[in-house]
């Protein structure tokens, strides 16, 4: 269907299951006559699911050009459209049994009349007085620009202010008269909250201080607990907005503030879900370094039962919530500033065990890949150059962590790093090593190693090849999944950081 491929050209996959594990609405008629339809064409209802829209029904034209919606399962309250060929739309609140429109194909919002429908009579007042406001706006800037003279602009910034305080009461007159509509919520949610200017004991502006109020304050016009917002633009705009922009992008504070806004949904079952889900999904996806513990906090807080208590993650299966765990689970050790996991392997002789906690450098990358990995094959001479070049003047060491499990893949590992000349440390699961921890562990361990060394895919949680560490001298979890250059330039940082400490 091409609306629908249209409506959903955007939703990610996790988020397209999250609607369709959306409750059942009460039963509503959503009555549209488009003029300039003729009988047997096809309307099209989407909702918006935060700032996007998605496909929700369909409804034949008779012969008086009426399109009627009313799915047995109903429609839950929130703004919808109803979209035409073109596709062109326009906008409605949805929260009342019956909502009768009538508009022209040609003129589809300046010709929209409402029949029935008290939130939409409201609604489409204020869309057209912000409207011809921007339309009084517009002109009063060309004309404030254009002004020569101190007194002129003077004159007209007066008039501007006065457009703004009338825009201002108008929002507020309607939000006061109309308590418990939606689009009364709808309108508070797009107002600015009049916060004092903090200043310095100097007179000058305090923007740290300013800052601080601002992002406290920042969701004190939205009631959170009221599931009708998930289905709000603005609440998907203003969310988005928080947690990209005005949320300081560490995943320390991430974090605490993801608690704070969470708690503030209270038993709210579609904002909580929004909002958790999307927190997870966002960070679970980054391609930014460290955002993986935010996802990791997420999953762990939120999705997975603690002590036998019940999770309210009641949008997936059980099946994927476990999976989702397990994951989590395995990631949480190897966030960036978490203790390193223990690993202890031979070299190519089979005879030297050797630990990179004792290696004396303070910088140390541990590289995981396979002598049969192509991007392995390609990448680790690319990095070796950088290591001679850059790394190693830096001090810092380079341990590799081979899979040589088999008689091949140990022959072809030594032929490698003999091709390659690699003088970094070299280590590996190798072959005969392999072989007999299978028939006995005790063999090695305590003695030389531990069971996580020998299960080091598990407990590094190596999924993929190559895979980067980097390790400080406490042997924390610096850097991972960086490029050769990257790490050279982030131990720049960091020793710089260190020196002003």
């Amino acid at each position: 269907m091409l609306i629908r491929a249209l409506l959903l050209l955007n939703a990610p996959l996790l988020l397209a299951t999250v609607l369709a594990a959306q409750d059942d609405g009460p039963k509503r008629v959503i009555e549209a006559q488009i003029a300039g339809m003729a009988k047997g064409d096809t309307v099209y209802l989407a909702n918006y699911y935060g700032s996007k829209l998605y496909y929700n029904d369909t409804a034949i034209v008779d012969g008086k050009s009426i399109a009627v919606f009313k799915k047995a399962k109903g429609y839950p309250a929130g703004v919808y459209a109803v979209v035409v060929p073109g596709p062109k739309y326009f906008e409605l609140v949805v929260n009342e049994p019956v909502i009768k429109v009538a508009t022209r194909m040609d003129d589809l919002l300046p010709s929209l009349q409402v029949k029935q429908s008290k939130e939409n009579e409201l609604f489409i007042g204020y869309i057209r007085f912000l409207n011809d406001r921007k339309t009084d706006g517009d002109a009063l800037r060309a004309q404030y620009d254009a002004a020569k003279e101190a007194d002129a602009r003077a004159a007209v910034k007066a008039r501007m202010e006065e457009l703004d305080k009338r825009v201002k009461q108008y929002q507020r007159d309607l939000v006061t008269n109309n308590p418990g509509m939606l689009v009364s919520s709808l309108v508070k949610m797009s107002m600015a909250v009049d916060l004092p200017e903090p200043r310095k004991a100097n007179g000058n502006v305090d923007s740290t201080a300013a800052y601080y109020q601002y992002r406290a304050h920042f969701w004190d016009n939205f009631d959170l607990t009221d599931d009708r917002i998930v289905r709000v633009p603005v609440f998907g705009n203003k969310f988005e907005e928080y947690i990209t922009k005005v949320v300081p992008q560490v995943p320390d504070t991430i974090n605490r503030l993801a608690d704070e806004l969470i708690a503030r949904t209270g038993n709210a079952k579609e904002t909580f879900k929004y909002v958790v889900h999307n927190l997870t999904h966002k960070f679970e996806t980054s391609d930014i370094m460290g955002m993986d513990a935010v996802f990791v906090h997420m999953a762990l807080t939120y999705y997975c039962p603690k002590g036998g208590q019940p999770t309210r993650v009641d949008w997936m299966s059980a099946g994927k919530i476990d999976t989702l765990c397990t994951r989590a689970k395995k990631m949480a050790p190897l966030t960036i500033g978490r203790k390193a996991p223990y690993l202890c392997l031979t070299d190519t002789t089979e005879q030297r065990w050797i630990n990179y906690y004792d290696l004396p450098q303070d910088y140390v990358v541990i590289i995981f890949w396979d002598p049969h990995c192509g991007h392995c094959k390609k990448e680790l001479p690319e990095i070796h150059k950088v290591y001679k070049e850059k790394l190693q003047p830096m001090g810092i060491e380079v341990y590799t962590v081979a899979k040589a499990v088999e008689e091949k893949l140990f022959e072809d590992w030594k032929k490698f790093i003999r091709e390659n000349d690699f003088d970094w440390i070299n280590v590996g699961l190798t072959y005969h090593v392999f072989t007999e921890a299978k028939k006995d562990p005790r063999q090695f361990i305590p003695k030389h190693t531990t069971i996580e060394s020998l299960n080091y895919a598990d407990t590094w949680d190596v999924f993929s090849t190559p895979k980067v560490f980097l390790v400080d001298g406490d042997r924390r979890i610096a850097g991972k999944s960086l490029s050769a250059d990257q790490i050279a330039d982030l131990v720049g940082k960091l020793r710089e950081r260190k020196a002003k400490q």
